[in-house]
Order: C-alpha cells, then sequence, then structure tokens
C-alpha cells in the first residue's frame, strides 16, 4: 500500500501527481483567490484606459484621439466582462485561463493603439514614445506575474507579449533608436527570466504550504498503517449518515482477523503488519467507492454499506470473507475472518431512532457470535423490516 504522503507529491510541472489533491488545490485557490483575481481585472482595464491622457498630449487632432479613445475604452469593456464571468466557472482552471485571455487581448489593443501612434504621431516625438511603449510592456509583463496565476499561464502570455511587440517594432517601427531593439529584447528576456524563476518558487512554495497543512489533517483521520479511516474518523461518517438519513437503509459491518494474536507470536510483529496491510488491500478492492472501510482497532476493521438492507449486507459480507480467505498473506499464510452484520433501525418520523453507541453495540455482539461458532464465517441479525436493496452491490 502506498504511503499516505505519496498524496502530496509535487511533480516536475508544480503539480500535485495525486488529481484529487490538485483538485483540491485548485478549490482552494478558488476560494482563496477569485475576488482578488476579479478586481485585478478591473485595474487591468482602468489602468491601460488612464493612459488616454498621456494620448491627448501626443495625438494632433481630434479625430485620432477618438480613435484611442475607443480603444482604450474597448480594453475596459472587456475587462469588465471578464471580471463578471470569472465568478461563473466551476473550476479555477477556467478563471485563469479566462484571465490570460483577457492580457493578451488588453496587449493586443495596446498593439493597434501603438500602430495608431505610428501612424498619426508627431515624428519628430519617436524617441519618446519608444521608451514609453517599452515600459508599458515591461509593466504588463510584469503584471502578467504578480497577479495570481498558473505559472505556466504566466509563462505563455508573457513570452506571447515580448515576441508579438518585438515582431511589431522590427516591422512598423523600423525608427527605434533609443532604446534599440535589441536593448529592448535583452531587458525583456532578462525580466521574464527573473519572472518565470519567481513564479515557480512561489506556486512551488504555496502548493509545499497547502501540502503541509493537508497531510496534517491526512494523518488526524487515517490509520497511519494501512492508510484508511481510522476509529474517529469513522464514528464521526456514522454520525452523518445517522443524521442525514441519504444512506439509508444502510449496513455496519465488523469484522476480526482470526488467530491474529497467533501471526504475531509466530512470525513477528512485521508479518503481523503485513496482514493488517494485506487485508486492507483485499478488501479496499472489493467494496464500492462510496462505501466507508476504517480500522476499528487492533486488528478489527468496520465497513459502512450505503443503500442496502440486511440481506444484501449479509452477502457483500459474505464476499470480503472468501477473497480474504482465496489470498495468503506471505509467511502467514491463509487469513480468515469473522464477520458481524447489522442494519441500521430507524424510527418512524424518526421517533425511537437508534443511537451510534447501541448500533455498534448489536454489530460487536454478532462479530463475537462469529467467533464463538467457529470463525471464519459471517453473522447477521435477523429482522423482518429488511426493505429492498436500493442499488446494485457491484
Amino acid at each position: 500500500m502506498k504511503q499516505k504522503h505519496e498524496r502530496f507529491v509535487i511533480g516536475k510541472f508544480c503539480e500535485f501527481i495525486n488529481h484529487e489533491v490538485e483538485s483540491d488545490f485548485m478549490e482552494h485557490e478558488r476560494r482563496t483567490s477569485l475576488s482578488l483575481v476579479r478586481i485585478l481585472i478591473l485595474v487591468i482595464g482602468f489602468s491601460f484606459a488612464s493612459f488616454v491622457i498621456s494620448d491627448y498630449s501626443y495625438y494632433g487632432t481630434e479625430s485620432e484621439l477618438l480613435i484611442t479613445l475607443a480603444l482604450r475604452g474597448g480594453a475596459v469593456v472587456i475587462t469588465i466582462i471578464s471580471s463578471f464571468l470569472a465568478a461563473s466557472f466551476k473550476r479555477f482552471n477556467h478563471t485563469l485561463l479566462l484571465l490570460t485571455l483577457t492580457e493578451l487581448a488588453v496587449f493586443a489593443i495596446y498593439l493597434i493603439n501603438m500602430y495608431t501612434s505610428a501612424l498619426f504621431g508627431d515624428s519628430q516625438q519617436t524617441s519618446a514614445p519608444a521608451i514609453s511603449h517599452f515600459m508599458s510592456i515591461l509593466i504588463l509583463i510584469l503584471a502578467v506575474f504578480l497577479i495570481p496565476n498558473r505559472w505556466k499561464n504566466c509563462l505563455f502570455a508573457s513570452l506571447i507579449i515580448i515576441i508579438c511587440y518585438l515582431i511589431f517594432c522590427s516591422v512598423f517601427l523600423d525608427h527605434i533608436d533609443s532604446p534599440s531593439l535589441f536593448q529592448q529584447g535583452s531587458y525583456l528576456g532578462i525580466c521574464f527570466v527573473c519572472c518565470a524563476i519567481f513564479i515557480y518558487g512561489r506556486e512551488n512554495s504555496e502548493r509545499k504550504h497547502f501540502a503541509a497543512e493537508k497531510l496534517l489533517e491526512f494523518t488526524a483521520i487515517t490509520d497511519w498503517l494501512t492508510g484508511i479511516y481510522n476509529r474517529r474518523r469513522f464514528e464521526h461518517v456514522l454520525g452523518h449518515w445517522i443524521k442525514n438519513k441519504r444512506h439509508d437503509p444502510f449496513c455496519l459491518v465488523l469484522f476480526d482477523i482470526d488467530n491474529f494474536k497467533k501471526v504475531n507470536d509466530t512470525f513477528g510483529h512485521k508479518a503481523g503488519d503485513e496482514v493488517l496491510v494485506k487485508t486492507t488491500e483485499i478488501v479496499s478492492s472489493k467494496i464500492r467507492d462510496d462505501d466507508i472501510f476504517a480500522r476499528w482497532g487492533g486488528e478489527e476493521f468496520v465497513v459502512l454499506f450505503g443503500g442496502i438492507n440486511i440481506d444484501m449486507g449479509r452477502e457483500l459480507s459474505e464476499r470480503l470473507r472468501k477473497a480474504v480467505e482465496n489470498n495468503p498473506c506471505g509467511e502467514a499464510g491463509t487469513i480468515t475472518i469473522s464477520i458481524g452484520v447489522v442494519q441500521y433501525h430507524r424510527g418512524e418520523n424518526n421517533e425511537n431512532t437508534e443511537s451510534l453507541e447501541n448500533l455498534v453495540y448489536r454489530v460487536d455482539e454478532k462479530m463475537y457470535e462469529a467467533k464463538k461458532a467457529g470463525k471464519n464465517r459471517v453473522m447477521a441479525e435477523i429482522t423482518e423490516a429488511c426493505g429492498s436493496p436500493h442499488r446494485d452491490p457491484q
């Protein structure tokens, strides 16, 4: 069985190898960063629009100024729409993709605005706008890396911005003297590399912090040896099943590994641990995804089967017993288990509803009946109010 810490291993591309953990991390990011991302999308648009003040002093005619006003106004509209759409996605990855596309859309509008300035601007002022454009692109790249996003999205967006900007300048602004196109490319390249190292380190650090917190939580609810739920977690889940009725009818199974003390005395505690782990693997492979499996203590384990009556619970338990018996556990050889099965009794209109303690007491009695009857068997309660199974146990 895999060690529990393997769930939180981070791959080379700064993603959790375990897809479930990766989804949990992105949901965590959505809860903590969504509001900030939406605000920053608006900041991008309105900051871009604010440069219309410098455009006013640069353009020579009113018609030329109206063009840039329309372009910058379009950027504001795009960012407002994106900000509202960002909250509609269920997956935060899609929200971050929208953020990246918004950044590129604003950049595209900026290029169009640069082209407008190249057509209508005063040729005697080309040097000043060249520096201005370069600094604007530099600020945009820094913004791309500073706004919360996936590091891969940041690299993609910033590379597109740098490449397209340099191509645009070489084609439409060939008169640039200071700083030269080569100098601009060098400075932007240095900025890109530094920001890439920063964003990768930041995201990796965030994931390690998240993994450390989740590992503590995971350790608190799982058994250290087998990796399944521990008794405290199981009692918590069982309490919820009793309260919410969503899994009714349901059965509680308690089983004990037969002659486990003899295994420890004969082969040692290491062999005993291997038996516990092997038994856990066998049972885990035979139950459904939404069934609850936990180590109760020592060599005792519990299973919650939801949506089935006692007859189906007995049948499922018999399958578990046969599966364990038919799969030898290393040097300990054939292992058998004794199983007790009971169905939860819920009173009409929630009156006289059975307590958790009484349910556990009844299944414990059935398990000891199986022990006294010769072990390696299933003992289930006999009840007239079985009901019918709600779903296929396969």
